[in-house]
């Protein structure tokens, strides 16, 4: 085995480790919290506030130097009026989220109704006007 499959064979066990994973998944969280910030207008400190905790400590969390449990999780995403899913599934599974919100307007809920009758009736092709 060449030096450089043995470089690539340690990189594949290192992508495939636990320590790799949990990674991915404090990224996940973190920027899932920057988003639900923007989304509600919050900065750190403000967050930090809420959490009472300092700003420094809600950076040390979003770039990841902290440990974030569960419990600290929650209480992140309760101070942003957010909740938190956890969500388990094969690892040759592709996973795609998407939100759905309770006060959708009419119009939002009228279009997709629009484009699903659309798709099930097989109109490819034919204009569908859908407001914007």
């Amino acid at each position: 085995m060449s030096e450089l499959d043995e470089q690539l064979a340690w990189l594949t066990d290192v992508e495939k480790s636990p320590e790799n994973t949990a990674e991915h998944v404090k990224m996940d969280f973190a920027v899932g919290v920057e988003r639900r910030m923007t989304q509600v207008g919050m900065s750190r400190a403000d967050l930090a506030r809420r959490l009472g905790t300092s700003a420094a400590a809600v950076t040390m969390a979003l770039r990841g130097d902290a440990n974030l449990t569960i419990d600290r999780m929650v209480r992140m995403a309760h101070a942003l009026d957010a909740t938190v899913h956890v969500h388990l599934a094969a690892k040759t599974s592709r996973v795609k989220w998407f939100e759905v919100h309770d006060d959708a307007r009419r119009e939002q809920i009228t279009n997709a109704q629009t484009w699903a009758k659309v798709q099930k009736e097989g109109s490819h092709g034919q204009a569908v006007t859908i407001a914007a």
